[in-house]
């Protein structure tokens, strides 16, 4: 029960999560153009933000649990 209540609450979790996320995938939608071309850099960008926040989801579950 202690360990519960030192935890982050996992609605700022998840918040903070998202904002991260949201602002890897902006950062990735500017810089990625002048890299590749722009059909590839979009499609890069998208599959790169479901991969981050899969990943983030899975982790806050997995700590969930535990």
């Amino acid at each position: 029960m202690a360990s519960r209540e030192k935890a982050m609450d996992p609605r700022l979790v998840d918040i903070g999560v998202a904002v991260v996320g949201f602002g890897a995938f902006l950062v990735l939608i500017v810089m990625l153009p002048a890299f590749l071309n722009e059909a590839v850099a979009y499609l890069t960008a998208i599959i790169a933000f479901v991969i981050v926040l899969s990943a983030a989801g899975w982790k806050i579950n997995q700590n969930a649990a535990v």
